[in-house]
């Protein structure tokens, strides 16, 4: 290890003469200067380990240059003041305005060196702490790293789905989430967890994985939201918990369904004027708090037409302060939207939020954005596959089999049968690749089985915006009422040479329809009904009508090799 390095800044030239005989009679590499300026170019080529500092100073005062010291070096330099005052408060103001010890004139050789060995101490501790800093701020970096590819690699990516994520630290605890169900419709969640930061981010990691295991497997919004719940209550300490907004676009762009549960309003805006249509308010609990909760009352349904922006944020934006304490608001927000020019919402929301914090970067919270625009690209295509690879276990005959299962009343409510049926076909007939389609045929018949039959709701209802309301409206409150009537579905897989399918049979205990006399609606009808028949078709060899109208049977084919 070389010599101790000391910078002595001290405009009289005998009391300099002196420190140096001194220092560099104790072993160390001395530099002296005369004046501030002098002394700040050499600071810049140069390091020292330690820097002796007058007070009193021509051009530059001893505290001028301390400021720059602190300002520039991106080591933290022990710092002696060199001064002629003796009183506590003057003394004081040396400690005070960032100096690490003081030497009052005239100096003494053995406190100064015993001044020097403490700097030293102090400085080994600096250096070592300095080195546990950049080791934790590394391990820290290639945890976010981690943490960013475990959870957020997997979202969507589509330029109708636009989301920023600010996090005030290294980790941020707000976080989003998106993904498709099997039956085509958009899932999207958007958090923030209490607090922020390593701590506040360690609970995404496991929402994430309950969020896209359940989603992919096709369960609904109340059941994932169910499963995060019980998940986070489970593992959060108390006093930590989650809101979420899980916001769920319906596969035709008709409506969407939102569960706000503590997190600011949901907004929907109108695509062509930027009026604000709909502020879904937060109508439950933090998810974590509660050790069972019902989502079925947070549910809220609003209809959308094509190009309207579904807008989500976090706190941490309507939070954000400026350098005179203020908040932007959620009037500065709501300004932003509706100012914004056509299809600029987005950027505009940021551009006047930059504008608004100007020069104050401290940001006391994670700041969330995301915008969803409402146009059929950002779903995905229907994948129709005519033929699938056969695997070791596809070869050959595999044998037919039976499936039959009937709900009745109460269990219609808390139920809901598609994924179930869906995964078990997987397991049974390894047929992952046909999953989004088969989950389709079987949601649109179950759809039109319990909502049209089941429950008797007319489909004409929602042909406006006062008809959706009190479409959704009746459809809760007759479900949330239901005792009686059933849904059965039986399912035949058959068997021909080279070939599979399965026979789907859904009978509902509803009055039916006059299917002998119906006609199929245009590509363009607005019923959700007729729409779905229309997709079933397209999707499936054959679907036909029995009895009164309330049994169908759908036939979906594949290829075994």
């Amino acid at each position: 290890m070389g010599k101790i390095t000391i910078g002595i800044l001290e405009d009289d030239e005998d009391q300099s003469s002196l420190l140096e005989l001194w220092l560099q009679d104790g072993g160390y590499a001395v530099d002296v200067y005369a004046n501030g300026p002098e002394f700040i170019r050499a600071l810049q080529a140069k390091n020292f380990d330690l820097i002796l500092l007058d007070w009193n100073l021509p051009e530059m005062s001893g505290l001028e240059v301390l400021e720059w010291i602190r300002r520039s070096l991106h080591t933290r330099v022990p710092v002696i003041f060199l001064t002629a005052m003796s009183d506590e408060e003057a003394l004081a103001q040396c400690i005070e305005a960032g100096g690490d010890d003081f030497l009052i004139k005239p100096y003494d050789n053995i406190i100064l060196k015993s001044k020097i060995r403490s700097m030293q101490r102090i400085a080994a501790l600096n250096r070592e702490v300095q080195g546990m800093y950049s080791m934790i701020h590394r391990e820290q970096e290639i945890a976010e790293s981690v943490f960013i590819n475990a959870i957020q690699s997997s979202n969507i990516e589509n330029p109708y789905l636009r989301q920023v994520v600010r996090p005030a630290g290294i980790f941020s605890g707000d976080m989003v989430l998106s993904a498709y169900s099997p039956s085509r419709d958009l899932f999207f969640l958007t958090g923030d967890f209490t607090g922020h930061g390593l701590l506040a981010a360690l609970g995404a990691m496991p929402v994430s994985e309950v969020f896209r295991a359940m989603t992919t497997k096709g369960f609904s919004p109340e059941e994932i939201l169910t499963g995060i719940n019980k998940k986070l209550k489970s593992m959060l300490p108390v006093g930590m918990f989650f809101g979420a907004q899980l916001v769920v676009v319906n596969h035709d762009l008709e409506h969407v369904r939102v569960f706000n549960a503590g997190m600011p309003d949901v907004i929907i805006v109108d695509g062509e004027t930027n009026q604000i249509k709909h502020r879904l308010t937060s109508t439950g609990l933090p998810l974590g708090v509660e050790a069972v909760i019902d989502p079925k009352e947070m549910l809220q349904y609003a209809p959308i037409a094509y190009n309207d922006k579904i807008l989500m944020h976090s706190d941490g934006l309507t939070e954000a302060r400026n350098g005179q304490d203020q908040e932007f608001g959620s009037d500065r927000l709501v300004a932003s939207i509706s100012n914004a020019p056509k299809n600029t919402i987005f950027d505009q929301v940021f551009d006047d939020l930059d504008q608004f914090c100007g020069d104050n970067t401290t940001q006391a919270d994670d700041v969330t954005l995301v915008e969803i625009t409402c146009v059929h690209d950002v779903l995905p295509e229907i994948e129709v596959h005519d033929y699938i690879k056969p695997s070791k276990y596809m070869l050959g005959d595999r044998g037919e089999w039976k499936l039959s299962m009937r709900f009745n009343g109460a269990r219609l409510r808390e139920t809901n049968p598609v994924p179930i049926l869906v995964n078990y076909l997987m397991e049974m007939e390894e047929l992952e690749a046909e999953r989004q389609s088969l989950f389709t045929v079987m949601t649109e018949l179950y759809i039109n089985a319990l909502d049209h039959g089941v429950l008797g709701l007319d489909s004409n209802l929602k042909t406006d915006p006062a008809g959706f309301e009190v479409y959704f409206q009746t459809r809760e409150s007759r479900l949330a009422n239901l005792d009686s009537g059933y849904v059965i579905f039986n399912l035949s897989v058959e068997q021909e040479s080279g070939r599979r399918s399965i026979l789907l049979r859904i009978e509902d205990s509803g009055n039916g329809f006059d299917f002998e006399n119906h006609n199929s609606p245009p590509d363009d009808a607005t019923a959700l009904s007729g729409r779905g028949l229309l997709l079933i078709q397209d999707l499936c060899e054959s679907l036909e009508y029995h009895g009164k109208g309330n049994i169908a049977i759908a036939r979906f084919g594949w290829s075994t090799g």
